[in-house]
Parts: structure tokens; sequence; C-alpha cells
């Protein structure tokens, strides 16, 4: 478990970081468009440590709560569907408020699809935040499905 916690908090770091590039990789929508968006280079060197995040924030949630009491349980997955909604809706709010933005500006034909002006919408701290509960919530719902393994612990004689 220990070194689970380990590769986690490194996973954590980079994929944190690149949620963070997306952030300062975005133009400013008042200036010149340009030649293209060079985030797409950081996606396409980062997606493996996205996945592995996910893989792993799952697996540690769900060995985490292994053992706590099944209301207890669904209370966590209602509190981290609620905070990923509430990251979700006040990054709405942020996103729409970005594309009226660049529709008033010269780069009005860019208010749509994701480019060099919207990476923001797309990589920031809130969606991040709303990635990492909603894999915590996956791994809490997973522990009320029984295994294979804990169906043969659980049966004595076998």
């Amino acid at each position: 478990m220990e070194k689970l916690i380990k590769a986690w908090f490194i996973i954590t770091l980079i994929t944190f970081i690149l949620f963070k590039l997306g952030e300062t990789m975005t133009a400013a929508y008042t200036e010149p468009a340009a030649e293209g968006n060079p985030y797409v280079l950081v996606l396409l060197i980062g997606w493996p440590f996205v996945l592995l995040f996910v893989w792993i924030t799952i697996r540690l949630a769900r060995r985490t709560v292994q053992s706590v009491h099944p209301l207890g349980r669904f209370g966590l997955i209602v509190g981290g569907i609620v905070m990923a909604a509430i990251a979700l809706t006040v990054n709405t709010g942020q996103a729409n408020d970005l594309r009226d933005g660049i529709r008033d500006s010269a780069n009005a034909t860019y208010a749509t699809g994701w480019n060099q002006f919207t990476n923001i919408i797309y990589a920031n701290q809130l969606t991040f935040f709303a990635l990492t509960v909603s894999c915590m919530v996956i791994g809490i719902a997973l522990t009320f499905i029984v295994s294979a393994k804990q169906k043969n612990e659980d049966q004595p004689g076998r």
C-alpha cells in the first residue's frame, strides 16, 4: 500500500503539471491567432500519465475504503458526486465567459472547439479536481462489488 501511495503522489504531481500547462499555454484571445496549439504536444507526451493517474487513483480509493461501513461509503460517493458537479458547474460558467470574450474579439472564429485560446476550458484546476474526485467515486463504488477472490474467502471449507 505504501508503494501505491508513493506512486500515486508522483503521478498526481505529473498530471497536475500537465493540467497546469494547459492554463499557461493558453493564448490570450486579444492577441492574433498563431500557427496552432502547442498544448497538443504536451498532451501527446502526457496522456499515458493521465491514464496511469486514473488507474492508480481508482485502485487506491478502492483499497483505502474497503473496510469502511457501507453507509459511510455511500456517503463518500454522494459527496464525491456533489463535489465533481460543483467543479464542473463553475468550470462551465467560466468557459461561457471565456467564449463570450472570444466572440467579441478579432478571433471570433475560434470561440468554438478546442484551440490555443480555449485550452484553459479543458485543462485547469477544476477539471483536474473533477477528474480526481470522479476516479475516487468510481473506486469507492467498486467496493460494493464483491470479487471472486472475496467470495472464496468468505465461504468456509474451500
